[in-house]
């Protein structure tokens, strides 16, 4: 018998907005201590506050035309797909958000899901290929892992994150510019610049994005935990995990299997083994000494019935488009 281990479940969401937070926070420092370099205070302040108006300013491109435009994504009624439009209402739900996500069909076979928006205007897109492979227990597990993508608000982190990476290849760049035109004089006069600031305008551009990169990573594991939050079926998310690499393939773990771990760093997503050995540490085992019971949002659900049909299956047993 197996049951959802809350304690894990919670220790791994715990970590994970911690180090998302040191993340950010690291980025942050970069950009500032490499705008301190080239521009002293006065000009640190004026790059931040440039920085922020941009982050602040700047819109959240709403999912319809980024769908639309850039995957020749369609508008799904809920008249079309009315089990999938339900299984969405309902973990939005539970997840709090503002508005149901609107839900798109790219008409692709790329096994493939996608969020966009804010917590008040949410949007999910997922390929035909994804519906067509995925049985409706794994549909829901990813389903509801875009969810809590929009649930977290990482689209507003990832857009702190690409502000300050851009503010320190910004200044990075404009300070590895001054020193080219100062450098030959200043080797004339017998002067040279200090080792470190060299080091630190060649290497800060890559450090922040090696941060971002981290920072998504980051991003999805809390994403994974937060499905298993608003399923209960942890099991059910792994399965899809491993049926789509099964299918689809990863090029990053096939180069990394070949001794270049290093590559990892430059991943957007973490590799599927280390996700689905994360959400098989939120399972445990019990003795069945009595009829044992997992919490699923509101609702006990048998822990016999996981293994035949988790409830948010009936949601989406089939697909009118």
């Amino acid at each position: 018998m197996l049951r959802l281990n809350p304690e894990a479940l919670a220790r791994q969401r715990r970590l994970n907005r911690l180090h998302s937070a040191s993340l950010v926070c690291g980025l942050v420092l970069l950009a500032g201590a490499t705008g301190l370099v080239v521009a002293g205070l006065e000009g640190l302040v004026i790059a931040a506050i440039a920085a922020l108006l941009f982050f602040l300013l700047d819109p959240v491109v709403p999912g319809d035309p980024l769908f639309r435009r850039a995957f020749g994504a369609i508008r799904l009624a809920p008249a079309q797909a009315p089990e999938l439009s339900q299984a969405a209402a309902e973990l939005a739900r539970r997840a709090d958000l503002a508005a149901v996500p609107a839900l798109y069909l790219v008409p692709s076979r790329t096994l493939q899901a996608m969020a966009a928006g804010t917590r008040e205007e949410p949007a999910i897109a997922v390929t035909l290929g994804l519906l067509k492979t995925l049985p409706s227990r794994e549909l829901v597990g990813v389903l509801a892992h875009e969810i809590a993508h929009i649930r977290h608000g990482d689209v507003a982190v990832m857009r702190l994150a690409a502000a300050a990476a851009s503010l320190t290849r910004t200044m990075a760049w404009l300070g590895l510019l001054l020193l080219a035109f100062w450098l030959p004089g200043a080797l004339a006069m017998g002067m040279a610049p200090p080792l470190l600031t060299i080091l630190l305008l060649f290497s800060a551009p890559l450090a922040s994005d090696l941060l971002t990169l981290s920072l998504s990573r980051r991003r999805e594991f809390l994403a994974d935990a937060g499905a298993v939050e608003l399923t209960g079926d942890p099991l059910g998310l792994a399965a899809a995990l491993t049926r789509l690499y099964r299918l689809q393939g990863d090029d990053w773990e096939r180069l990394a299997a070949r001794g270049a771990g290093w590559l990892h760093w430059f991943r957007t997503h973490p590799g599927i083994a280390e996700r689905v050995r994360r959400l098989n540490e939120t399972v445990a085992a019990v003795e069945p000494a009595w009829p044992s019971r997992i919490w699923n949002g509101d609702m006990p659900v048998r822990l016999g019935q996981l293994a035949r049909q988790h409830p948010a299956q009936a949601l989406v047993r089939r697909w009118l488009l």
